[in-house]
């Protein structure tokens, strides 16, 4: 059986590097509360919450009493901890005390459970969108339910591959799989038409023509606008490869032709190596957003009505017919 998976944020992250080196995780609701203090009894919890906050509303009152009981009755001895930084990484762990009351200067958390770490962080954009989309939650303390992709990073799940011979399960996974292989079917023009479209569902209004940028091998060059919020100069580079990696060359070779104020996005339908990675994630260069052949699948997912909407409305009928898929492989 696998073990729960939760979060336990550290005031966004500016305590995670404390939780790292002294091998704890920590809430400080009570914090001035005496050891003997009960945190377990729901009711009771409720009345002194009221006496230590008590210009909370009782929206905020009841959520933040759910979250200290989450912490103290839910979180076992052998269940996983994420407790986020405050950039893309992710500190995971495994719990391996009960509860237990230490106030020092480390922390404004007296209420812990120590916790061993994985030595390696998770890059939270390495994670399927879905997971991503969880883990934005606002909660202080909350459970992952999506957590087979986190289980599986520090090597506590195993995943088998499908076989040509072996009857497909549809899960997430194996529909992604099936929808990217629609995507390999495209010819060229097809797949460059996909990709504008999978921009312009997120926002993206090219400025130059679909394959006439011509510049350092980017496809595509103009604004992505968030809902008005923010815009950003953009130019993405598309690498269809099936099997190929995409290596650090690559990487260096784009950024090298990116144009000064523009990020850069490179999108491929196969995967990128480790060094290429750490290449763009280089923090002392412009960072550079990669999408992979997964994620470019879970975008697809997400927008997936308002793309066949635009090919639609454009006269690209065959292209969506295409792109159609049955509504028990797009996963809500």
């Amino acid at each position: 059986m696998n073990p729960n998976v939760y979060v336990l944020r550290a005031d966004f992250g500016r305590y995670t590097d404390t939780f790292k080196k002294e091998n704890y995780i920590g809430i400080g609701w009570f914090q001035n509360q005496p050891s003997s203090f009960d945190l377990t009894n729901k009711e009771t919890l409720k009345e002194e919450y009221k006496k230590v906050y008590p210009t909370d509303l009782p929206m905020r009152i009841n959520q933040n009493v759910g979250q200290i009981l989450r912490f103290v009755n839910e979180m076992k001895i052998g269940d996983i901890v994420i407790s986020p930084f405050n950039t893309k990484e992710l500190l995971v762990g495994k719990i391996t005390s009960d509860i237990f009351y230490k106030k020092d200067d480390t922390s404004p958390y007296p209420w812990r459970k120590s916790v061993g770490w994985f030595p390696d962080l998770i890059d939270r954009h390495t994670l399927s969108v879905p997971l991503q989309s969880t883990l934005k939650s606002s909660l202080t303390c909350f459970r992952v339910v999506m957590c087979e992709e986190i289980l599986s990073q520090i090597g506590l799940l195993s995943i088998t591959p499908i076989t040509q011979d072996q009857e497909i399960i549809f899960t997430p996974k194996s529909n992604y799989e099936l929808i990217r292989r629609r995507f390999l079917q495209l010819d060229p023009t097809e797949f460059e038409l996909l990709v504008s479209y999978v921009l312009r569902s997120l926002g993206f209004d090219a400025s130059q023509e679909t394959g006439k940028v011509g510049d350092g091998g980017i496809d595509y060059e103009g604004v992505l606008d968030v809902f008005g919020v923010a815009s950003i100069n953009l130019q993405v580079q598309v690498k269809r490869y099936e099997k190929g990696v995409i290596g650090e060359k690559d990487i260096r070779s784009f950024r090298g032709a990116l144009k000064k104020d523009f990020q850069g996005c490179f999108i491929t339908l196969s995967t990128f190596n480790k060094k290429a990675i750490e290449s763009a994630q280089d923090k002392e260069r412009e960072t550079i957003q990669l999408i992979d052949g997964t994620r470019f699948t879970e975008i697809f997912i997400e927008q997936y009505d308002k793309i066949i909407e635009f090919l639609n409305y454009d006269d690209y009928d065959e292209l969506s017919q295409k792109l159609k898929f049955k509504k028990s492989l797009i996963p809500n």
